[in-house]
């Protein structure tokens, strides 16, 4: 085998495509681009929080209060990191605004610092109060067994809870619809702040 002949193979290998589609479509994209990356961000934005609702209103007596503060963490973290514009960010704005460029920086720092916050806390939630738990062998007394106790290993695990004595379910899909709630907001704010163009057509 020839070496010199092995190493340049690639070179005469052409990958350009000369139909002229993928520049006709980016053409026709190129105007729509805002319109189009604030409709998928507020699909994705919509579709977070209806299967957080959906979770919640289905079973809510096995859920806290507390759940919900990962997506209002995400939530307020999308609208600070696009309250500011990327020239105020990099300074190319003749107008800083209310607290200059170091304040848009520090504001758009906390804004992800939320975002990361909001999305771990709910991967926390997902693995700690419903992978571990339903893991777990439980014991718990069943009132309808006369105070029998019952091994439960199932996916649908009960256990009771701080507020009341009596058990209840835990449903695995809720933390899953915590945890993609978060997700989706998350990738919605990088659609809106990152898919969108700030000049003017």
């Amino acid at each position: 085998i020839n070496s010199n002949k092995m190493s340049g193979c690639l070179d005469r290998v052409n990958c350009s495509c000369d139909c002229g589609c993928l520049e006709t479509v980016g053409e026709w994209l190129k105007p729509k681009r805002n319109m189009i990356s604030s409709i998928i961000s507020g699909f994705l934005f919509s579709l977070g929080w209806w299967l957080a609702i959906d979770a919640v209103v289905d079973h809510s007596e096995s859920l806290y209060g507390a759940y919900l503060i990962c997506g209002a963490a995400s939530t307020l973290a999308l609208l600070m990191i696009n309250s500011v514009s990327t020239g105020q960010i990099t300074g190319d704005t003749y107008n800083e605004g209310c607290i200059g460029q170091r304040g848009a920086r520090a504001w758009l720092f906390v804004g992800f610092v939320l975002a990361f916050g909001g999305l771990l806390g709910s991967l926390w939630v997902l693995i700690q109060q419903f992978i571990v738990e339903i893991a777990v062998h439980h014991t718990c007394i069943n009132p309808s067994l006369n105070g029998t106790n019952v091994n439960v290993t199932t996916a649908n695990v009960t256990m009771p809870t701080p507020t009341s004595p009596c058990p209840v379910v835990i449903y695995w899909w809720q933390g899953f619809a915590f945890f993609i709630q978060n997700l989706l907001i998350f990738v919605s704010a990088l659609i809106f702040k990152f898919g969108r163009t700030e000049e003017q057509s």
